[in-house]
């Protein structure tokens, strides 16, 4: 029996410069090899001075043949190379090269809702009576342009040249050695890194928020049985398998509760379990106020692999820095804002979990740090909030600095030289693991601070190492090189 799903992978946040969030894709229509399904979400901006850059909705599609007795996986579906569009002069779709999914974006200059349009996207072969899922994701586009790393500051390990002083990186720079950029400590790579290497003057775009648990939860339901299984096991502490009864919690820190809420049935490893979220531990599954905006912790494989599978990569540490400061020039001990200020997160009962929850605390740098808790992506923004008071950075990109670390391809002395900006491709091992072989033989640094302490909040710090297990306050997002 064809099936047809929506997963809004939204953070239900709201942030400064962009204010996008109520992300809505309509239930498609299937004609063909076509889908058309409207779109609307609010506060949507193109802007051509300041940072000069746009939000923008990431789309993919992932299918399901339907054959009884076999495992049936959901695959990455393949977009036509042509055949993609939506309704209006509002809005345009860019196709991206690998044709794994498009970005909708704002055509013209304007900031305000996008109250509705139709979509319409064709897949590279005709859908007959597969399964259907429509995924879409929220995006920062970070423009082509020069930048700095390192803001002078010696006493967190940052990046910069040997004498510890700022590196601009410009498109003159097609390679970097340790000492150009490694600082005083010479933290990096034990090689020259090439033109290859994402230094991240060219553009790319960059997820507003850290992956949530509604995220996360979509992606383990497109996951086989046996996947499922490994992601289990991987957890090491878990003993939760796929056939762990409905309520039984498969993983929650920090007051955020991702269960079981259809069994899976072993017999025949045939049938996956259905996971969802339940932070109020009601049994009710995926109520507004079942955190589903709530950034999740993972192991590096499980982020990884998630990366993969939403065809994004994982960012490098210029581009973090980029992300953050964009063209300006550094500030010592500048936070994801821009500015030295910082307030930390105010603790309350009311809203926590719910799309609505926010900070009712108006202040210099507000982030989520040494709380000891989760809060709702992008809690810290409101309408009335600018880039400082949000927290946000330069292009609108939210939680950088404090909630979870943020996890980038760098850090200690280590071969850098082999990882490019290529994408996931959207399909993962058939064991459920990560199938980037040269993103699973880099190490990644823990940047931006987290609610567990103030380490590496700074935009520029490197002080605080990566742990490749299960971490409580680790994940991050993603980027997509286009």
């Amino acid at each position: 029996m064809k099936k047809i799903a929506i997963y809004l992978m939204v953070s239900f946040a709201l942030s400064s410069i962009s204010l996008a969030n109520n992300l809505i894709l309509g239930t498609p229509t299937i004609s063909g090899s076509t889908l058309t399904f409207t779109i609307k979400w609010d506060n949507s901006w193109k802007v051509a001075d300041g940072p000069t850059n746009w939000d923008a909705v990431w789309i993919f599609v992932k299918r399901q043949t339907c054959v009884t007795g076999t495992v049936n996986p959901w695959i990455h579906a393949t977009l036509d190379a042509s055949g993609q569009s939506v309704t209006g002069s509002e809005l345009q779709v860019d196709n991206v090269t690998d044709n794994a999914g498009v970005f909708v974006r704002r055509s013209t200059n304007g900031i305000g809702n996008i109250t509705q349009a139709t979509v319409t996207l064709t897949l590279a072969s005709a859908i007959g009576g597969d399964n259907i899922r429509i995924f879409g994701m929220e995006m920062v586009n970070v423009p082509t342009g020069d930048f700095y790393i390192g803001d002078g500051n010696s006493s967190y390990y940052s990046f910069g040249n040997s004498t510890n002083q700022p590196v601009q990186i410009t498109s003159a720079t097609t390679s970097l050695t340790k000492a150009q950029y490694g600082g005083q400590s010479q933290l990096g790579t034990t090689v020259t890194l090439p033109s290859t290497y994402p230094f991240g003057y060219n553009r790319f775009y960059c997820m507003k928020y850290e992956i949530t648990c509604a995220q996360y939860v979509g992606f383990l339901n497109t996951l086989t049985y046996d996947q499922q299984l490994h992601k289990q096991q991987d957890m090491n502490w878990n003993t939760t398998p796929p056939t762990s009864s409905a309520g039984t919690l498969f993983m929650g820190y920090h007051y955020y509760r991702i269960e079981i809420k259809t069994p899976g049935v072993s017999t025949t490893s045939l049938t996956p379990a259905v996971y969802a979220c339940d932070a109020n531990n009601n049994g009710i599954y995926d109520e507004d106020c079942d955190g589903l905006g709530l950034p999740v912790s993972l192991r590096q494989e499980h982020w990884l692999t998630f990366m993969e599978w939403a065809a994004l990569r994982p960012m490098t540490e210029f581009e973090y820095e980029k992300a953050c400061r964009g063209p300006l020039a550094p500030i010592n001990g500048e936070k994801a804002w821009g500015t030295v200020d910082i307030a930390q997160f105010q603790y309350t009962n009311a809203n926590w979990g719910c799309s609505t929850d926010a900070q009712t605390v108006f202040a210099l740098g507000l982030c989520n740090y040494q709380t000891g808790r989760v809060y709702r992506a992008g809690s810290a923004a409101s309408s009335i909030t600018d880039r400082v008071h949000a927290g946000a950075t330069y292009y609108g990109i939210l939680d950088m600095s404090g909630s979870t670390y943020e996890r980038c391809v760098g850090g200690w002395n280590y071969d850098y030289s082999t990882f490019t900006t290529a994408n996931g491709d959207g399909n993962i091992n058939s064991d459920g693991t990560c199938g980037m072989s040269i993103w699973n033989n880099m190490q990644y640094w823990n940047r931006g601070g987290s609610s567990q302490n103030g380490n590496a909040i700074q935009v520029s710090s490197r002080a605080y190492g990566n742990d490749a297990g299960y971490y409580q306050v680790q994940a991050g997002r993603g980027v997509r090189s286009y």
